[in-house]
């Protein structure tokens, strides 16, 4: 059997047929673009171009499950890692900003795709000028005036990230085709110094099918091919013999979103390829988003500021070594589920009266392992072999185990219970308003619907979800012992949690899906417990949590709210 090394360093056994097809195209005489794409292996010229392209929402599942021979091609042909980390939370204006500034939102200060020069939250720790962090654009500009450089950038927002006076092309087309068509066109006339180039229909994909569907894999294909004219274009150019190439993303994606925290929305592609840059090379070491503007920088030779934290992949370079113990950890496949949650949804499910747990290992080797009071599995946990019913609400936590080892990621799954004879616990409310980025006060407004539901979810009143809709969730909850309960809700867009009136939670604002959290001393009882939750338009989702010292975190659910 033929194994590849797949893009961590670990062995895969699937895709040969295409490695096969791509391994002939590599070693047979036609190229993938021209004849003067071999130029592009002269590395001895002084003078170093850079090309910058950036998918907006490309995930490495996209690039492992596409057809896509022109990524596969500068893979082999360079270097590449599928497990570089985007900077959290997970939204675009936030990923863009940290790649081209060396740095991460908690020095640049964009927070959210809702930044604005006159919309802000935190202050850049510095800045090249009003309200801007210095880019890797600004710095090429100070320390070689007399350069080309370029941004063309299919999503507009983009263009309030760098600093305008540092670029002579600045280009916001209207399509990803003519993004392709114009930056090859800069490229073969003007042979910048720096080119940054953006797509964004990757990602609109990602919203409007969902990341993971055929649509997705077709606009990640269409990805591929925009990208062999921007190759193209800088094999037919005066600067081919000396330029490096990084493609990158800003976010993966899960569902039809991402700005959260899982390894789906957080792990991105990172591919170095041209001159100075190790061939057929596998990244071993850490790559974060910031990295990338520092890796442009150590091509080009630029000083860096010290407000700067990323550091340049060394590693993929020619002639470097790393010597450093801590490499990217590759672990195993979690555990599976026979019926995995899709998008944004926990694991698990409410269901009626009772459901079968079944566990699946997706790997060669090893055993699940599971607890179902929400402990951490060990390798004295009990051995999944066979189906369990569950009848309550449980908390079920499962690993794969080789020779007694852990050797995966911990699967957590929360499954709900409710009697076919319980009446729905959660009353909510519905207001249809306008231009909503923050929770408004409602008053004695009439809400335009009205309904009840088991939990305190998106899942459930979906059929009212549009933009600019606030909803306002009633229970009772009934606390079994006197502790400290911490409470908290994912949601996109804003959200509140009030116990007896009091606000515990507070993640309100226009983002992404993102985790509030907050605690309350809370005696045995019933209490009154409160959400509010507003979606201003495109994705939507809610759920909310709660854990104390004698109960494993949940979802809020049927065995605690009363009517």
């Amino acid at each position: 059997m033929i194994l590849i090394p797949n893009f961590g360093g670990m062995l895969i056994k699937h895709r040969i047929k295409k490695y096969s097809s791509i391994i002939a195209l590599t070693i047979g005489m036609t190229s993938l673009w021209s004849c003067d794409y071999d130029k592009l292996d002269n590395m001895g010229a002084e003078n170093t171009h850079v090309v910058v392209i950036g998918f907006d929402g490309l995930s490495p599942d996209g690039l492992q499950n596409a057809d896509t021979p022109t990524f596969d091609k500068l893979m082999l042909e360079g270097a590449s890692t599928m497990h570089a980390r985007a900077v959290l939370p997970t939204s675009s204006s936030t990923n863009w900003a940290s790649m081209i500034m060396g740095a991460g939102p908690e020095q640049h200060g964009i927070t959210s795709n809702s930044w604005e020069k006159d919309n802000l939250v935190l202050p850049a720790v510095t800045q090249s000028e009003p309200f801007l962090f210095p880019s890797i654009f600004h710095l090429i500009r100070e320390q070689r005036k007399s350069e080309k450089i370029g941004a063309i950038y299919h999503w507009g927002g983009f263009g309030r990230l760098f600093e305008k006076s540092a670029v002579d092309f600045d280009e916001n087309p209207a399509t990803e085709e003519e993004t392709a068509v114009n930056a090859s066109s800069y490229i073969k006339v003007e042979q910048p110094l720096f080119t940054f180039i953006h797509f964004d229909h990757i990602d609109h994909a990602g919203h409007e099918f969902g990341h993971g569907t055929k649509e997705y894999y077709t606009s990640v294909q269409k990805g591929d091919s925009l990208l062999a004219e921007i190759m193209k274009a800088i094999a037919e150019s005066d600067m081919a013999d000396n330029t490096m190439v990084i493609i990158s993303s800003d976010h993966g994606g899960t569902g039809k979103g991402h700005g959260g925290e899982s390894m789906d929305e957080i792990e991105i592609p990172f591919i170095l390829w041209g001159k100075g840059i190790k061939k057929n090379y596998q990244i071993k070491y850490p790559v974060y988003q910031y990295d990338n503007a520092a890796t442009v920088a150590h091509a080009l030779r630029i000083k860096t500021p010290r407000a700067w934290i990323g550091r340049p992949v060394i590693e993929a370079f020619e002639g470097e070594k790393i010597e450093d113990d801590y490499p990217v950890l590759v672990q195993l496949k979690d555990p599976e589920l026979s019926n995995p949650a899709k998008g944004y949804a926990a694991e698990g499910g409410l269901f009626n009266d009772s459901v079968e747990l079944i566990l699946k290992n997706p790997n060669s080797v090893g055993e699940v392992k599971y607890t179902l009071d929400g402990n951490m599995p060990n390798s004295d946990a009990d051995t999944f072999s066979s189906p369990v019913v569950l009848t309550e609400n449980t908390v079920v936590k499962s690993a794969v185990f080789v020779d007694g080892t852990l050797s995966s990621g911990v699967k957590e799954a929360y499954f709900r219970i409710k009697p076919v004879t319980l009446k729905a616990p959660v009353s909510y409310e519905v207001f249809h308003l306008d231009n909503l980025s923050f929770i408004p006060s409602i008053g004695n407004r009439k809400p335009d619907a009205t309904g009840a539901v088991f939990e305190f979810s998106s899942e459930e009143v979906g059929q009212h979800i549009q933009s600019n809709t606030l909803f306002r969730f009633k229970s009772i909850l009934e606390i079994p012992t006197d502790d400290n309960y911490n409470f908290a809700i994912r949601s996109d867009d804003g959200s509140q949690l009030f116990i007896d009136g009091d606000l515990v939670v507070d993640n309100d604002g226009d983002h992404g899906v993102r985790t509030k959290n907050g605690s309350i001393e809370l005696e045995k009882g019933k209490h009154t417990v409160e959400v509010l939750w507003f979606n201003g338009g495109g994705d939507a989702w809610l759920d909310v949590y709660v854990k104390s010292s004698e109960m494993p975190n949940q979802i809020l659910s049927t065995n605690l709210l009363r009517n």
